[in-house]
């Protein structure tokens, strides 16, 4: 169960902050070029490869609403009949400390509804929350390289796909991120790749991530983003079962002004194993500072 949800602002304003750093110019200007990524069971943001500016940042507030009448089984086949549904209000911030670090935080409150065989689960409440440190470590007038490590603290809801609500612990994960812009129709675009490992203690699962944006800005107030994120949960039968998934991503990012951006988006899991078939609807709004 879950959902992840990407989004990422302005390439051309990026590439102009990354200029400014390569001269030594500490007041980086990347205003919008960050990303809300939701974890696959947990709601959790991640932002792009980008650092945001010197004392800059954003709050991105997003609601999503997902159901899923289908499952897949330990063969990857659609033969599972399930009922789920959750209504999900996420608040992700990012924060330029540095030239090269960006703090990221972020919660969610969610409403889930799931019923499978004998489990008929009904639940309200905090979701994970999220405390990391994005660094900058390498770039060149197009091509950015970042990594970031954060740490995941247990809340009573989603944590582990496949396993009860609550189960798990505060634990940790480590992300590299690769991003790079270009230009197609004389229209400024990125493409954005991260690849995240997830520890966790005991014999709770350890989990691979693998996200990717590509983002086009046919309008210069409005940018189109197609995503794909997989994920391959290493579970142990006693707490759930192995699973994995593909989902694929659209959406629309509309710039009201320099400071406000509305987002509108869908997505669903098109394969897995021992997960639900997962669409899903949301709307976020950016607030730049």
């Amino acid at each position: 169960m879950g959902q992840r949800n990407a989004t990422m602002g302005r390439r051309r304003e990026g590439v102009l902050g990354l200029k400014r750093l390569k001269n030594r110019d500490f007041s980086i200007w990347l205003n919008g070029l960050a990303g809300i990524l939701y974890a696959a069971s947990s709601g959790l943001a991640h932002a792009g490869a980008w650092p945001s500016p010197v004392g800059e940042g954003q709050i991105i507030s997003t609601t999503l609403f997902n159901n899923a009448s289908q499952g897949y089984d330990d063969n990857g086949n659609i033969t599972q009949e399930v009922r789920f549904s959750k209504s999900e209000a996420s608040v992700y911030l990012e924060h330029g400390l540095t030239a090269a670090t960006t703090l990221v935080l972020q919660s969610s409150f969610q409403d889930i509804e799931f019923r499978a065989g004998v489990d008929d689960i009904a639940f309200s409440g905090v979701g994970e929350s999220y405390l990391g440190l994005r660094r900058l470590f390498w770039h060149d007038a197009k091509t950015v390289l970042s990594v970031q490590g954060g740490l995941i603290f247990a809340g009573a809801g989603e944590a582990i796909s496949d396993a009860d609500l609550g189960i798990g612990s505060t634990h940790l994960e480590a992300r590299v991120l690769l991003g790079r812009s270009f230009n197609l129709a004389k229209r400024d675009g990125f493409v954005d790749l991260q690849m995240a490992r997830r520890f966790r203690p005991e014999n709770y699962p350890d989990e691979w991530r693998v996200d990717v944006t590509a983002g086009w800005r046919p309008l210069n107030n409005a940018q189109v983003l197609l995503q794909g994120f997989y994920t391959a949960s290493e579970a142990e039968f006693e707490i759930a079962r192995r699973n994995t998934r593909l989902k694929l991503q659209s959406s629309l990012v509309y710039d009201r002004s320099a400071k406000t951006s509305y987002q509108i988006g869908i997505y669903q899991t098109v394969v897995g194993r021992n997960i639900v078939k997962e669409k899903a609807f949301f709307v976020a709004i950016w607030s730049r500072y």
